[in-house]
């Protein structure tokens, strides 16, 4: 459990958008990464398990492999951490029929760990914000999280993922400046960029917190527009006891900001409400 994850529900991961030089730019394929790359592939597991997991990683590796940066260390290290919680229970999964899928596994997961290690060593005394905020969030670096803090309302800090990683800061000083750290990093999303769905998670958690339940609702159903992966549609109506028109009222207010977020032009600030009609 790390400190980031106190003001949401769970970690997930967007694509990374990985382009090809050329006349015609296309996200770059896994195949192709790997064909490139083979070693940022070949210490990964081979079978089924953890596929989306593997693939992002496998993108971000190449993207760093390409273009080292400490933006790209910050989403490998990221990267790293999701395949390796898949990966460790895909692990414990015994595989009946073929013993060496279920050891390749482990193999893969024992890597895993060295390579966040690894990596986690090379950048602990980087003075990037997202390399800092990484290691206060996962290792309880305080001195990285006091050189964070000190950025605060610098220009390097505009950006949706370092507004995100204030309001974690600020999830047990000060609900109020975290919510508004989470909206500024929605209105600082493009769409050429990662998305976190941790943001509209969190706000789930802030709004049912708050007994605030229609925009609870909303951003559930942006959340999971987003491929959050604990909030699932067919949970909704165990935890939103709204009626169906209201809900569906509600669902349209979630579309209109789906639709901002995806363009870029998301306008919205804490003090909005949901829909009283």
């Amino acid at each position: 459990m790390t400190y980031a994850r106190s003001i949401g529900l769970s970690a997930a991961i967007a694509a990374i958008v990985v382009t090809l030089s050329g006349c015609e730019e296309r996200p770059i394929t896994v195949r192709e990464a790997c064909e490139s790359y083979p070693d940022i592939c070949s210490d990964l597991n081979q079978d089924n398990w953890c596929n989306a997991e593997r693939r992002q990683l496998i993108l971000t590796r190449y993207a760093n492999k390409t273009d080292e940066t400490p933006t790209h260390q910050y989403y490998l290290l990221k990267d790293l951490q999701s395949y390796s919680q898949c990966i460790e229970l895909a692990s414990s999964i015994e595989h009946r029929k073929l013993k060496a899928k279920q050891s390749h596994r482990i193999e893969a997961y024992i890597k895993s760990l060295s390579n966040i290690e690894k990596l986690a060593q090379q950048t602990k005394s980087s003075e990037h914000p997202l390399l800092m905020y990484w290691h206060w969030a996962n290792r309880g670096n305080n001195d990285a999280l006091d050189r964070l803090l000190a950025l605060e309302g610098q220009p390097i800090m505009q950006t949706s993922e370092l507004q995100f990683a204030l309001a974690t800061y600020y999830a047990k000083e000060d609900s109020q400046t975290m919510l508004a750290y989470l909206y500024r990093a929605l209105r600082l999303y493009k769409p050429q960029q990662r998305f976190n769905v941790e943001i509209p998670e969190s706000l789930v958690t802030y709004y049912l917190n708050n007994q605030r339940t229609d925009e609870a609702y909303i951003w559930a159903l942006v959340a999971i527009q987003f491929n959050s992966e604990v909030l699932q549609a067919d949970q909704l109506g165990t935890i939103f006891t709204q009626s169906d028109e209201r809900k569906e009222t509600l669902a349209d207010s979630a579309e209109d900001i789906i639709d901002q977020i995806e363009e870029g032009q998301f306008n919205l600030y804490p003090d909005w409400s949901a829909p009283t009609s």
